[in-house]
C-alpha cells in the first residue's frame, strides 16, 4: 500500500494544480470565445439532438447532423425571410431630413416661448412673469440662420470613405483577412459544438465520479440547478424576444409609425440586453416619430412621439409584471440594478458576449456560493426538499405539458358537490 500524503503535501499540489489550470485558461484565451460559443451552441440544441435520439430512436451521431443540418438551414433561410422588410424599413429610417427635424424643433421652441412670453405660468394662482428668461432665447431664435444648421448628406460622407478605400490596398487585405478568419473561427466553432453535441451525454459522470461518494448527491443537485437556469434563460430570452418583437409590431403597425417590422425587430433583439434592451430600442422609434409622423393619424409629430414613449413604456411594464415572471419565474430573479451592473462588467471584460451573459453567470454565481456559504458555516445548502428528490432527473418538456394537459382535464370533469339544505341536514340528524 502506497504511503498517504499528508496535509501540506495535498494542499500545495492542490494550489499547484489551480495555479496550473489558470495558466492554461490564460494560454487559450483566444480559443476560450470560440469554446464558449461552441458551448452555447451545443447547450441549445440539446433539447433538439435529445428528440431526435430519445423520442424518435434515431441513433446519437445522426440526431446530432440533423440537428446541425437544421440549425445551418435556419441560419441560411433566416435573412432570404426576414431581411427584404428590415430593408425596406431602414431604407424608411435613412431617407430622414435632419434639416427638417431641426426646423421643426426650433419652430417647436420658439412657439413654447412665445406662449410663455405672453401667457406666463401660475403656481398656486401666482403669475410669474418670465420675460427676463424668455426674452433673451426668444431673441436667439428669432435671429439664427436654421439653414447654417445643415448636415452633410450621407452621399458627401460615403464618398471620400469610397474613395480612400479604392486606393487603400492594406485596407483591402485586412478587410479581406478579417471575413477569412471570421470564417474560419465559424468552422471551427461548428466542429466544437458537434463534438459537445456527441459526448455531452458524458460530461456530468465524469465530473460526478472526480467528486467524492458522500458528496455526489450535493453536487448533482447543485449541477441541475445551474442546469436549469441556464436552461430557462435561453427559453425565457426566446419567448421574450418573438413576444415583445410581435406586441411592437403589432403596436407600431396601429399607431401608423413607418419601419415598423424594422422598430420591432430591433425591439426583440434588444431583448437580448437586459433592463437596457427595451430603452435602446425606444430611441430609433421616438427618433422616427418626431421626424416622419404617423402615416394616418392627424397628430402632431411631437405629441406623436409622445405616443410612441407612452406604448413603448407600456410595453416595458408588461413584460417586467406580467411575462418575464411567467417565462423566466424564478430561475434568473435578479435585481434590476445587479443586472445593469452585470452587464457593464460582462461588456468591458468580455464584449458583446460578456454584456449577453451577465444574468444567467451571476445567477449561476448566486447558487454556488450559496451552497459554498452553506457549507462553511455548517448549514443545508438545499434546506426546503431532500437531496435524493431534488437529485432526480426531470422529466422531458413534452412529459411535463402531458401531466398538465392529464391534470386540466381531471379539473375539468370534476363535479363540484352541491351543498346540501340546511333543513334537510337537521331532518337527518333528527331521524
Amino acid at each position: 500500500m502506497s504511503a498517504e500524503w499528508s496535509k501540506p503535501t495535498k494542499y500545495i499540489v492542490g494550489v499547484g494544480l489551480f495555479l496550473f489550470s489558470l495558466y492554461i485558461l490564460y494560454l487559450s484565451q483566444d480559443t476560450l470565445t470560440l469554446l464558449i460559443v461552441a458551448a452555447l451552441i451545443a447547450f441549445l440544441l440539446t433539447p433538439l439532438v435529445n428528440f431526435f435520439h430519445l423520442r424518435l430512436k434515431i441513433p446519437r451521431g445522426l440526431a446530432v447532423l440533423l440537428s446541425y443540418l437544421l440549425l445551418i438551414l435556419f441560419i441560411l433561410l433566416s435573412p432570404l425571410i426576414l431581411l427584404p422588410p428590415i430593408i425596406d424599413g431602414f431604407q424608411i429610417i435613412a431617407s430622414i431630413d435632419y434639416q427638417i427635424l431641426i426646423d421643426q424643433t426650433l419652430n417647436w421652441l420658439t412657439n413654447t416661448l412665445v406662449s410663455l412670453q405672453t401667457t406666463g405660468i401660475h403656481i398656486f394662482g401666482i403669475p410669474i412673469n418670465l420675460s427676463g428668461l424668455v426674452n433673451p432665447a426668444l431673441e436667439t431664435l428669432q435671429s439664427s440662420d436654421t439653414t447654417t444648421l445643415t448636415l452633410p448628406s450621407l452621399q458627401a460622407i460615403i464618398e471620400p470613405l469610397r474613395s480612400a478605400a479604392t486606393i487603400t490596398y492594406g485596407l483591402a487585405t485586412s478587410v479581406a483577412g478579417t471575413v477569412v478568419s471570421g470564417a474560419l473561427s465559424v468552422v471551427f466553432t461548428l466542429f466544437f459544438a458537434i463534438y459537445m453535441s456527441l459526448d455531452s451525454y458524458k460530461f456530468r459522470p465524469w465530473f460526478l465520479r472526480g467528486i467524492p461518494e458522500a458528496y455526489r448527491p450535493e453536487i448533482a443537485h447543485l449541477l441541475e440547478r445551474l442546469r436549469r437556469i441556464w436552461q430557462a434563460y435561453f427559453r425565457g430570452q426566446l419567448i421574450l424576444m418573438i413576444t415583445i418583437g410581435i406586441i411592437t409590431w403589432i403596436g407600431n403597425t396601429a399607431l401608423g409609425l413607418p419601419g415598423a417590422f424594422a422598430l420591432a425587430f430591433i425591439a426583440g433583439v434588444m431583448e437580448l440586453i437586459p433592463n437596457l434592451g427595451p430603452f435602446l430600442a425606444a430611441v430609433p422609434a421616438v427618433i422616427v416619430a418626431l421626424i416622419q409622423g404617423s402615416t394616418y393619424l392627424d397628430i402632431n409629430n411631437f405629441y406623436f412621439a409622445l405616443m410612441v414613449i407612452g406604448f413603448y413604456w407600456l410595453v416595458q411594464v408588461t413584460e417586467n409584471n406580467l411575462i418575464v415572471p411567467r417565462v423566466l419565474g424564478e430561475a434568473v430573479e435578479l435585481p434590476p440594478l445587479v443586472v445593469m451592473v452585470g452587464v457593464f462588467v460582462g461588456a468591458s471584460v468580455g464584449g458583446i458576449l460578456g454584456a449577453l451573459l451577465a444574468a444567467p453567470v451571476i445567477a449561476s454565481a448566486r447558487e454556488v456560493l450559496s451552497y459554498l456559504y452553506a457549507k462553511l458555516w455548517g448549514q443545508e445548502p438545499f434546506p426546503h426538499k431532500t437531496i435524493e428528490a431534488l437529485s432526480q432527473p426531470n422529466l422531458s418538456l413534452w412529459d411535463q405539458l402531458k401531466i398538465i394537459l392529464a391534470r386540466l382535464q381531471l379539473m375539468l370533469n370534476r363535479r363540484p358537490k352541491l351543498p346540501q339544505p340546511e333543513k334537510k341536514q337537521a331532518e337527518t340528524s333528527e331521524n
